[in-house]
């Protein structure tokens, strides 16, 4: 593990492979040391959190979802990555899109060059998984023991607070307003993100309706496709690397 001091805070990360530069944020949870190798195989990867997540510093807040996004850029370009592909699942999956469009707001040059997002649904109304989590957030604030040993991970309360931050883009954004390709994947039986927002069908309906490939995994719930990313990462790493070749990273 390494750090890079970046605007007051120390940003952990680490870097592994060869390839196209690949970023893969760790935020609420850690990549299993199988899935980080799988994926450096083909790929530079960069694992690294921002502040208030992982290792890095843990601010108690008031958070700026901003700062997260400057602190994967620093730590890409720090490694001598302008531009690069970024991977996530579930949080990761929706924090990957986002970063693409929050950087590309504040910059000429887009960073992200393509992001592969699963178990995520990046489109419909973002209010409604922020509100859930707002409830889980209520629900750990009144069990010491379960808040402990989240907080090892990250600041539960920096998680609630980058879903209102998705919660304050319009309907679609991430997929509408993406400044980058973007492939998108699931499990059928994902009930706890995807189909809290919206069926499989219509998430893969409006999918086609903008170009967006994606791809379901039949008899994979939400937490057993993030337990077996194995199955997905075929199809994810050949589109990353079309995109790599598209773009000549």
């Amino acid at each position: 593990m390494e750090f890079l001091s970046v605007n007051g805070a120390k940003i952990a990360f680490r870097i592994t492979g060869a390839g196209p530069p690949l970023l893969a944020p760790e935020c609420n949870y850690t990549w299993a040391p199988e899935i980080e190798a799988m994926m450096a195989r083909r790929f530079t990867l960069i694992v690294a959190s921002p502040r208030d997540f992982g290792a890095s510093t843990r601010t108690g807040g008031p958070y700026e979802p901003g700062l997260w996004a400057t602190d994967m850029l620093a730590v890409a370009q720090h490694l001598g990555h302008p531009r690069f592909l970024c991977f996530g699942y579930s949080f990761t999956g929706a924090f990957g899109p986002w970063l693409a469009l929050r950087l590309a707001q504040h910059s000429a040059v887009a960073s992200v060059a393509a992001v592969a997002a699963g178990g995520f649904p990046l489109l419909g109304d973002y209010n409604v998984t922020s509100r859930d989590v707002d409830a889980q957030l209520a629900h750990l604030e009144n069990d010491p023991d379960l808040w402990a040993k989240m907080e090892r991970r990250f600041d539960p309360r920096a998680g609630a607070a980058f879903y209102r931050e998705l919660s304050r883009l319009a309907p679609n954004a991430l997929v509408d307003d993406a400044p980058c390709p973007l492939y998108c994947f699931w499990g059928d039986r994902d009930h706890d993100a995807v189909g809290m927002v919206m069926p499989g069908s219509e998430l893969a309906e409006g999918l086609n309706a903008r170009g967006v490939p994606w791809r379901q995994f039949e008899e994979y719930d939400h937490e057993e496709l993030n337990s077996h990313l194995e199955i997905a990462w075929p199809d994810t790493e050949t589109w990353l690397l079309e995109r790599a070749n598209d773009l000549g990273l």
